[in-house]
């Protein structure tokens, strides 16, 4: 069986508009080739070899498992451990100690598009070596449910911890047989994953509303009306005083008047307009 090596700019076009509708993440014409890729992986499995009858069956849903596995093979990313330490070092040294300041006594952190769970466990680890006496949580979530596996199974390669300081890293994480490294099961009581599409994130049964949110190199996939639609819907389930933490080449300008910009050292942050 010979698999169609390619597909046409109108068949890309067609998906684009189905993840596009299904998920708000728009995939540009500039990445047909990263998207191509992995919709042939998936048809090769599937034993396919026309795109018309891998779109049928998302179309139809008639595999209904598909779209996972479509969002699953489109939304890989490489992440790992106290990744853009600058924001890190503002949270501990000015958002935390200010929200305290504030009267808070219980933090809640949102970790959206958390992938495998590396920037969840960071926080977690913040939390617990720097403010002891302080209740908090934190949620990751994202569109995948095979990065949500991953997450709460919480079993890490030695790249994705190669910046984990060594004394945390003696604490927090036990060596596999198969050469991983374990997040310690003792210490994911303050952590929880739950598969949410962000276009729906409104409606997402999680603990509401959120002192904290992380939306890191997430949005960068969405267009500006879905940009808007999600930063607002963050905005209308978080607390007053609240921040919101983009990547550091990501903005809100022209997406959101919700929010002021600070400065830190070498990172920028956003606090809530109240």
């Amino acid at each position: 069986m010979a698999i169609q090596e390619n597909l046409t700019l109108e068949e890309y076009k067609k998906l684009q508009e189905y993840i596009y509708n299904k998920s708000g993440m728009f995939f540009p014409v500039s990445r047909k080739g990263y998207i191509e890729k992995r919709i042939l992986k998936r048809m090769e499995a599937l034993r396919f070899d026309k795109f018309s009858q891998y779109f049928e069956i998302l179309r139809k849903e008639i595999l209904r498992t598909e779209i996972i596995n479509l969002f699953n093979v489109i939304t890989i990313n490489e992440t790992f451990f106290f990744r853009d330490l600058p924001q890190l070092k503002a949270l501990k040294n000015h958002i935390i100690p200010e929200l305290i300041k504030n009267g808070k006594t219980s933090i809640n952190i949102l970790s959206a598009g958390c992938s495998s769970g590396e920037e969840a466990h960071s926080l977690a680890i913040i939390m617990r070596e720097n403010f002891p006496n302080i209740r908090f949580s934190v949620t990751g979530i994202d569109i995948s449910d095979l990065v949500i596996a991953k997450a709460k199974r919480a079993e890490y390669s030695d790249y994705a911890v190669r910046f984990v300081p060594k004394n945390y890293f003696r604490k927090y994480f036990e060596k596999l047989e198969n050469g991983n490294f374990k997040y310690k099961d003792e210490f994911k009581r303050e952590l929880f994953f739950k598969k949410v599409n962000l276009v729906e994130f409104d409606k997402a049964d999680i603990k509401k509303p959120f002192d904290i949110i992380f939306c890191r190199y997430v949005l960068i996939y969405f267009d500006k009306e879905s940009k808007k639609g999600v930063v607002k819907s963050f905005y209308n389930n978080s607390t007053k005083g609240g921040y919101f933490i983009m990547g550091n080449s990501e903005s809100l300008f022209s997406v959101s008047e919700d929010y002021k910009m600070l400065h830190f050292p070498s990172a920028i942050i956003y606090k809530r307009r109240d």
